[in-house]
């Protein structure tokens, strides 16, 4: 029995391409796919991903389904798999939440200064980030508050962006959202005092 990823090197060196990322560029799959082949998850990628791999290696997507399927370990018992797929998620999770970070900081702020100014050809932008809502939706990530709201001070959730006597502060500004997910504070809202 081969190891998943020797097939997929196979499969890519008949095609001249080297590494994952040249094989995403030219499926325009994400890379994580080809990591949950290799991880034994074949069962939880789409077809449609499927379909754009065999397309990118030259195969019939039956032939890479047999190839791969054939070669699965069948021996994992469900619960360790499951386990492992978690694990795998929450890595990709959080390694993708790094990557975005700037932008998922940044947006809001850009979204509001847009709102607040509509002749700002930068609007027409806005419904491309929609996906962005999407993920962060699906992955139970909401927003502190929204941009330009006035709430009540809570140091638990808002971080100050000038440094100030926090006893007298009962009401601030939201200039840069926080976000939770789910009951994991991941950032803090960034906040000014209202006088």
């Amino acid at each position: 029995m081969k190891d998943i990823r020797i097939i997929l090197q196979d499969l890519m060196a008949q095609n001249e391409i080297e590494t994952y990322l040249q094989l995403s560029r030219k499926s325009k799959v994400s890379e994580w796919q080809f990591y949950r082949l290799e991880n034994h998850l074949l069962d939880h990628i789409p077809f449609g991903v499927l379909k754009k791999i065999a397309k990118a290696l030259n195969i019939s997507v039956d032939t890479l389904i047999n190839q791969l399927e054939d070669n699965f370990d069948r021996t994992i018992p469900d619960n360790n798999l499951s386990l492992k797929k978690e694990t795998l998620m929450e890595e990709y999770q959080q390694q993708t939440l790094t990557i975005l970070e700037s932008l998922l900081l940044q947006l809001p702020t850009v979204i509001h200064a847009v709102n607040n100014n509509p002749d700002l050809p930068a609007n027409r932008l806005l419904p491309l980030l929609e996906p962005l809502n999407q993920l962060l939706s699906a992955w139970g990530i909401i927003s502190i508050d929204r941009v330009g709201d006035i709430v009540d001070y809570n140091p638990q959730e808002h971080e100050l962006m000038e440094n100030c006597d926090t006893e007298n502060i009962s009401k601030v500004e939201i200039r840069y959202v926080g976000y939770r997910q789910k009951d994991k504070l991941l950032y803090r809202a960034k906040v000014s005092p209202i006088s």
